[in-house]
């Protein structure tokens, strides 16, 4: 139960700062002439790509998200005897939610290597980093900017 109190926290305050962004965005658009729902359309999908945002995870799920990956990066490695791995050399586009676990993974394993352990590093990206972007889909972004457009969509 508590872990799904926190959860809904952290996703109100993901939603609290990505509309931080987005109006001002978008009253930016609107003065320049552009009909307001393409302004909505287009302030959405520059937050979204162009915010960069806190990572509004709990501590511990990132901890086995990001020990799952880093263990798996590392078996990769080891089999193919190789230096640089995937989540060094970047993924092919994937599901937004895997997308920011490796970027998260990516951040982690990068302050391992300068000394740091897996919950120090994964406490010090949650705490000071930044996200290259929100993980949220356009879709989900124009629900919480516009309440009423979730009821048209379920009917």
């Amino acid at each position: 139960m508590k872990s799904e109190i926190r959860k809904r926290y952290l996703c109100a305050m993901r939603d609290k700062e990505f509309l931080e962004l987005y109006h001002p965005t978008l009253d930016a658009l609107m003065k320049h002439g552009m009909p307001e729902s393409q302004a909505r359309r287009a302030a959405v999908e520059f937050t979204i790509n162009n915010g960069h945002p806190h990572y509004h995870v709990d501590h511990e799920r990132a901890y086995r998200c990001v020990c799952h990956l880093l263990k798996a990066e590392e078996k990769k490695a080891s089999n193919a005897r190789t230096f640089r791995t995937s989540l060094e050399m970047g993924l092919p586009k994937r599901r937004l939610r895997q997308q920011m676990w490796y970027e998260i993974a990516q951040r982690v394993a990068s302050l391992r290597n300068r000394g740091m352990s897996i919950p120090q590093a994964i406490d010090h990206v949650l705490e000071h980093c930044r996200a290259s972007r929100f993980f949220i889909s356009p879709a989900t972004a124009l629900t919480k900017i516009c309440p009423q457009s979730r009821t048209r969509a379920l009917r």
